[in-house]
């Protein structure tokens, strides 16, 4: 029994759109959260605990660091979740030449992707504190579109290995 093709191209696509959606909103994040917690040390009932202020120094020291593997956490996820489809689905081979031009499509709109990244990183008001993003700053720069087109690559390199076993009817 054939499975049905489903999944490979808006897996993608969706992914790519969900890390840099993280990307752009996680700066301006950080960089409010910031702002936040320095006004609430500042107040008179905060800044007259001493634990709380420690605290509150804990958590700002944590929020960026978190933010940035997250978002690289959540490219990993989508990388291994595109090679599982390719792995498990069972495609057509008239199929694979949709999938290089799909490929394509993807490192055109990655490269659009990682043009806004570098736009939204090179704000005056928070390049400073996009500077600290350093696992988001290496893969969503200029390596976002090779990034995605490594992954298209050998995902179709696993489409096309599975070719040669059984023929499905």
């Amino acid at each position: 029994m054939r499975k049905q093709a489903q999944g490979y191209l808006p897996y993608i696509l969706i992914g790519l759109i969900v890390v840099i959606v993280f990307a752009v909103i996680a700066i301006p994040m950080a960089f409010v959260s910031d702002k936040m917690l320095d006004e609430l040390k500042n107040t008179t009932a905060v800044a007259e605990q001493p634990n709380t202020v420690k605290h509150i120094n804990t958590v700002q020291a944590l929020v960026t660091p978190a933010l940035d593997q997250l978002i690289f956490i959540i490219l990993i996820s989508i990388i291994i979740g595109c090679f599982v489809i390719a792995i498990f689905t069972d495609f057509h081979p008239v199929v694979l030449g949709i999938f290089i031009l799909a490929t394509i499509l993807l490192v055109i709109i990655a490269g659009i992707m990682a043009n806004v990244y570098d736009e939204v990183k090179n704000n005056e008001v928070i390049s400073d504190k996009a500077g600290e993003f350093k696992f988001t700053n290496i893969v969503m720069g200029s390596q976002f579109p090779i990034i995605i087109l490594i992954v298209g690559v050998i995902s179709i390199i696993i489409i096309l290995s599975k070719r040669g076993g059984s023929i499905s009817v």
